[in-house]
């Protein structure tokens, strides 16, 4: 039995919406076993620093980058289907199929994405020097020699407020090793690339990172219920298993577990977490579900806290 005692009040604080817990947590959540090892390099107890300067315990725990496949991202042409993207600007927003309508949106409100020939710019960040008078579709090369670690806390401790995930912060890590981050950055709202250039993502909603990493922006295995919520049928995602039931896909950073279920259940919190048995904890424990409708579909703030230096490759 991995829990002694998981309990859940159920109220909530009318002052700042969160959640109130009542949690006895008498063993480590997290176990070797639950994660892929073929892509698992080692994992490790060790001591750590949480974000709120308390000291922990956490697992450091070490993958092999890029354990599954992708693909396809940047359509060549303008007549080509390629992946997803997320569009923020004025013209036929929202999430969408890398293809025609697409990039005649962008170039409509002022894009220069599409070359007189029809094809489209595509940066895998290795070509060289970028236009600026251009915009571009972001499509990352891998990097396969690349080691990823994480720092989870071996017991989740609640926070006193909500940890809201801001885009492409790292909201946790899969089983199979894969970076699971918040929104991708997009064309009005870069982040830390230019403005004016889409990131491209797969069809199971996932891509490299610049420095060569894949990782997710959504939780692939509900993909599919989310494409058809979202009216989307042009692609697929069909190099990830669809849920049948529930199944853990990872763990957050702030040490509770991920989870897909087939039906997602109705009563789930802001951050869309909920305490309910699970096959890998029986007693119940809290846990972020995969919405099967929004895009994308990963929890939009996390209960927990997270350690400090949490993530780095290597």
């Amino acid at each position: 039995m991995l829990l002694s005692v998981f309990s859940y009040t159920g109220c909530t604080s009318e002052d700042d919406g969160i959640n109130s817990y009542d949690v006895d947590l008498s063993d480590d959540i997290i176990q070797e076993s639950y994660f892929n090892s073929t892509s698992l390099v080692s994992f490790e107890k060790i001591d750590c620093t949480l974000e709120d300067g308390s000291a922990g315990d956490c697992y450091q725990l070490v993958f092999t980058s890029n354990p599954v496949d992708n693909g396809p991202y940047c359509p060549t042409t303008i007549n080509d289907v390629g992946g997803l993207g997320i569009y923020d600007g004025a013209t036929n927003p929202g999430f969408q199929v890398m293809k025609a309508s697409l990039f005649n949106a962008m170039e409509a409100d002022g894009y220069d994405i599409v070359d007189d020939a029809g094809n489209i710019y595509i940066d895998d960040f290795n070509s060289g020097p970028v236009n600026q008078d251009y915009s571009y579709c972001l499509e990352a090369a891998p990097d396969n020699n690349l080691l990823l670690v994480f720092l989870i806390p071996a017991t989740p401790v609640f926070a006193s407020s909500n940890n809201t995930i801001d885009s492409v912060e790292l909201i946790g890590v899969s089983v199979d090793g894969v970076p699971i981050n918040g929104d991708p950055p997009s064309v009005a709202n870069p982040g830390n690339e230019v403005a004016g250039n889409i990131p491209s993502l797969d069809p199971c909603g996932g891509h490299h990172d610049p420095a060569g990493y894949y990782h997710w922006h959504f939780v692939a295995e509900t993909m599919n219920q989310v494409l058809e919520a979202n009216g989307i049928n042009d692609v697929t995602c069909t190099l990830v298993n669809q849920v049948s039931g529930s199944k853990l896909i990872g763990f957050a950073k702030d040490g509770f577990p991920i989870y897909a279920y087939q039906e997602e259940p109705a009563n789930v919190d802001e951050c869309g977490g909920i305490t309910a048995s699970t096959t890998e904890f029986p007693d119940g424990i809290y846990h972020y579900v995969a919405s099967n409708t929004e895009a994308p579909n990963v929890p939009k703030c996390l209960k927990g806290v997270a350690a400090t230096n949490n993530f780095r490759f290597q």
